[in-house]
């Protein structure tokens, strides 16, 4: 009865010891990889605190006119750009982007002003001539209704991204061209 007994005593001591150790290796190597774990998040996090670019097309003053003669008629813009240090704007790439009967009937577009008026604001003012032949008054208010005629922006950052800025009910929708 003592052999029975000093054997199953045996038989679990070396069961047991058989677990620690297969436990000690486990518990290493799950040590290591929460270790490795917890340094590959930490840069993750890292590359994700990136602040994504951020531009707002703060106000836009739109006006339309005419020569004496009714020959050509103009569009008068100004408007102010908002944007964060992720934009670095290259100041001679700013354009607006016209509306399509705009820009069909454009004779000619001129860029009165395109400059940063201080830390992290831009100002463009430009005028648009226009060939208004075979479009009434009527006409011309009914295409204002229909589409904006300045509808955003179009520039190039120094680091040579292009994006379009367009506004969508009241608020600046920012797009980079090539994605």
């Amino acid at each position: 009865m003592v052999s029975i007994k000093k054997n199953r005593c045996e038989a679990i001591i070396s069961i047991v010891g058989f677990t620690r150790k297969q436990c000690g290796v486990s518990v290493k190597w799950l040590a290591v990889l929460c270790c490795l774990t917890i340094v590959l998040t930490g840069c993750n996090m890292f590359a994700q605190t990136e602040t994504d670019p951020e531009f707002t097309i703060t106000s836009t003053s739109v006006g339309m006119g005419g020569n004496e003669y009714e020959t050509v008629q103009y569009v008068r813009y100004s408007m102010i750009l908002t944007y964060n240090d992720k934009l670095k704007i290259v100041k001679d790439t700013v354009e607006p982007l016209l509306a399509g009967w705009l820009e069909e009937r454009m004779l000619d577009h001129e860029i009165e002003m395109a400059e940063e008026i201080g830390d992290g604001q831009f100002k463009l003012e430009g005028k648009v001539t226009f060939d208004p032949e075979e479009l009434t008054k009527v006409e011309l208010e009914n295409l204002e209704r229909q589409e904006e005629t300045i509808q955003g922006v179009l520039f190039e950052t120094t680091s040579g991204d292009s994006y379009q800025a367009v506004m969508i009910d009241g608020e600046t929708k920012l797009k980079k061209i090539g994605e």
